[in-house]
């Protein structure tokens, strides 16, 4: 099965301005930083404005680098240059999942630079819950979830179900990117705990990387787990998957369903138990094309709108400004300025 093209995928700005929130460097460094990764200052202050994963991805990456903090401000104290590392060379190691779960609770714990983190297992799961009683800042929550799952993933070679994450903050306005952050995992907010559940199967699932594999892995770690990429198994991403390259002629629920080989009606319950639908994913899928196509094609509007399917430019335009906050011409001379500053 082929796979959605992650580097497509486009995030709202509130992850660019949660990551630099608390990074401890000079304002004319961050400035540097956000150019080099083509990312205009000014959308900063522009609420629905949205950023490519492959962005944001180089961005997270050179912050750490810059700052020599891997939690970029938000831990207790500054978490060194090269503790991902250290940890991912002692988990390749472990045999079974089950022993990289023991192995990440006594690193969180030891280290202490940022939330600690509990292993509990119950009844057909096991959870993972961060240090209970800290005042878990939005940042930890979402890094701490995005780097276990990411690393459990890596280290299985193909993307770990999530049974469920609960987040101790009330719902954000971007909760809708949670999807891509957590492959379409349920999720719910205020929790008086943050808490990612995993299925107990994972447990005995082996370790299918190695040394060589982590030499890779190891020149930019926090870049590679923003693109990581395997399988995944869920309705939406194998929706995202079949139309993926069909945005100019998108077939009906009932044509993707014959495609799919189940009921319309069963595929709708099926996307509905993962909290999304069918025109969600369309809508993602050609706001993120959208994307991707202003900034690294020469194609007029027009043509952009024509390959995502639109029957006029305008119509394109107003719903790129819904999705967005600004019309495509103004967010590729926005992209195109500030390149060429």
């Amino acid at each position: 099965m082929a796979t959605t093209d992650k580097k497509a995928l486009s995030f709202n700005i509130s992850f660019i301005n949660n990551t630099i929130s608390k990074v401890s460097l000079a304002p004319e460094i961050i400035d540097t930083l956000l150019y080099e990764c083509r990312i205009p200052k000014h959308l900063l202050q522009v609420p629905n404005a949205r950023v490519p994963l492959i962005q944001l991805a180089r961005l997270t990456s050179r912050l750490i680098n810059a700052s020599g903090d891997e939690l970029l401000g938000h831990g207790k104290e500054a978490a060194p240059l090269g503790s991902l590392a250290l940890l991912a060379h002692w988990l390749v190691t472990a045999k079974t999942m089950g022993q990289v779960l023991e192995r990440l609770e006594s690193f969180y714990q030891i280290v202490g630079k940022g939330p600690a983190i509990y292993i509990q297992h119950k009844a057909e799961q096991v959870q993972v819950i961060l240090e209970p009683g800290s005042n878990t800042s939005r940042f930890l929550a979402e890094n701490h979830f995005f780097v276990i799952h990411r690393i459990l993933s890596w280290l299985s070679r193909e993307i770990i179900a999530i049974n469920h994450i609960e987040l101790n903050y009330p719902k954000p306005a971007h909760a809708q990117d949670y999807r891509a952050v957590y492959y379409g995992a349920p999720m719910s907010f205020n929790g008086d705990e943050a808490i990612l559940s995993l299925p107990k199967s994972l447990l005995h699932k082996p370790v299918r990387q190695d040394h060589a594999s982590l030499k890779a892995f190891l020149l930019d770690p926090f870049y590679q787990l923003y693109l990581l990429e395997f399988k995944s198994n869920s309705w939406a991403s194998m929706v995202a998957n079949e139309i993926n390259h069909k945005l100019h002629a998108l077939p009906t629920l009932p044509q993707l369903a014959k495609i799919m080989k189940v009921k319309p009606y069963t595929l709708q319950r099926r996307l509905a138990d993962e909290g999304t639908s069918y025109l969600t994913i369309k809508n993602h899928l050609k706001r993120d094309s959208a994307i991707e196509l202003l900034i690294n094609t020469e194609l007029t509007i027009e043509e952009v709108s024509v390959k995502l399917g639109f029957s006029e430019t305008s119509p394109f335009t107003r719903t790129f400004k819904q999705w967005t906050g600004v019309p495509p011409s103004a967010y590729r001379k926005y992209q195109k300025s500030y390149l060429s500053e």
